[in-house]
């Protein structure tokens, strides 16, 4: 048991410190956030308040519950991998893996939901569509 954990976070950290897959996180990062708080930074620095006040209006927005950045990160991030690094193709096997994985769990989840509800339904003798 201890040595499949042990392969499994090794496994992990050699995915995730991958440096093709850094880099890309790095320009998506970027993209999502980084304007912003070099935004902050050079705004502050040369008072230019409208840049300051953008940056800070979007970083609220990004540290709200119910921002989907990170989503949108990871997206750009993968686009960026099949763009920049074709030839990596274990990278993108793994992500590809991952994806399938994680689908099939929501899926498994959604079918566990909808069975029970249908199941209560049924002792309430209520039909759904």
């Amino acid at each position: 048991m201890k040595d499949k954990l042990l392969k499994k976070i090794a496994d992990i950290r050699k995915f995730l410190l991958n440096p093709h897959l850094v880099l890309c996180y790095a320009i998506a990062w970027i993209i999502t956030n980084g304007w912003a708080y070099i935004g902050i930074g050079v705004g502050s620095y040369y008072d230019i308040e409208w840049l300051k006040n953008i940056s800070v209006a979007y970083l609220a927005i990004l540290w709200s519950p119910f921002c989907f950045e990170l989503i949108a990160t990871l997206i750009i991030t993968i686009a960026l991998m099949k763009h920049l690094f074709p030839q990596d193709k274990e990278t993108l096997k793994r992500i590809q893996v991952y994806y399938r994985y994680y689908r099939l769990k929501v899926r498994a989840s959604k079918r566990k939901k909808r069975e029970k509800r249908e199941e209560r339904l049924a002792k309430l003798n209520i039909r759904h569509k």
